[in-house]
């Protein structure tokens, strides 16, 4: 029989936790691959997170615990999906921001980055206007 993970209502998640979550570029990469189909579930195989089974056990922990994944075992693996609907109503635009942040080019270390041309649709701090 599977075994049950626990999974919070996202009333129980701080911001905090969602932070923390993010803070590492691998989950930040499994959030941002999911969203791309948030509806489906994908295997955690296909994700391309280094380390052993224990380390790869611990980020899908980190994530489902901040509230934005669920993890179901299929008794011979794995399976993620983002917990948009859910994660939207609790934190409006969160995924939206995150998800245009993660497709704008990085900053070089001489402070220019790879496309000087800001975006008609976005406020002065990057966003996407509302």
């Amino acid at each position: 029989m599977p075994v049950q993970m626990h999974h919070p209502s996202l009333d129980e998640v701080s911001l905090s936790a969602v932070f923390a979550a993010l803070s590492d570029d691998h989950r930040r990469g499994v959030v941002v691959a999911l969203a791309a189909d948030p509806t489906r579930e994908q295997p955690c195989s296909m994700f391309p997170v280094p380390g052993t089974k224990s380390t790869r056990s611990y980020h899908w922990k980190v994530l489902r615990e901040a509230g934005l994944i669920i993890q179901r075992n299929t008794g011979t693996g794995m399976m993620l999906r983002l917990r948009e609907p859910e994660f939207e109503q609790r934190f409006p635009g969160f995924l939206a921001n995150l998800l245009h942040l993660e497709a704008r080019p990085r900053s070089r270390a001489d402070g220019t980055n790879e496309n000087e041309k800001g975006s008609e649709d976005e406020n002065e701090d990057g966003l996407p206007d509302r």
